[in-house]
């Protein structure tokens, strides 16, 4: 049982990986579009760009967290090493705060096209600021992975 539970825990894990490997793609992708150095005449061409590409990595992070939090790591993770519990609260926390800065930039992407270059400007350093954000948060999560894979309890040998 106690293999089946260890092996489960890896699993989740390792397609918790591969979902941050897919959502760092889009990120990178988002970032060299929000670089992209437009003259004014292209400008409407980087504003439908930072559109289409913030709206695949708003599906991409929301899939994240919703597997996250449905498939349990977090609750795998608290059940493994319940002392990990007030980092695992955090990260939830943040799952939260994604999720409600999504929400409350909808409106702004789906207007993108339409923005004087100064809103787009802002638009894009909060987008900005919400990239360097979920990458501070994908460090705490595999950090707390590796505390709670890696790390070895003891008791064995000598």
């Amino acid at each position: 049982m106690y293999a089946t539970r260890k092996t489960d825990v890896r699993a989740v894990a390792q397609a918790s990986q591969m979902e941050h490997q897919i959502l760092d793609h889009v990120k990178q992708a988002l970032r060299v579009t929000l670089e992209w150095k437009a003259p004014s005449i292209s400008l409407p061409r980087k504003m439908s760009s930072v559109q289409f590409t913030m709206k695949s990595f708003a599906r991409h992070l929301r899939r994240m967290l919703e597997l996250e939090e449905r498939d349990g790591y977090l609750a795998v993770v608290l059940e493994e090493k319940p002392n990990l519990d007030s980092r695992i609260r955090r990260l939830q926390r943040d799952h939260r705060t994604f999720l409600k800065r999504l929400d409350e930039l909808e409106p702004s992407i789906a207007s993108l096209v339409a923005l004087p270059e100064q809103d787009f400007e802002f638009v894009c350093s909060q987008i900005s600021e919400l990239l360097d954000n979920v990458d501070q948060h994908d460090v705490a999560e595999i950090e707390l992975l590796q505390d709670t894979l890696l790390h070895d309890e003891g008791g064995e040998g000598g």
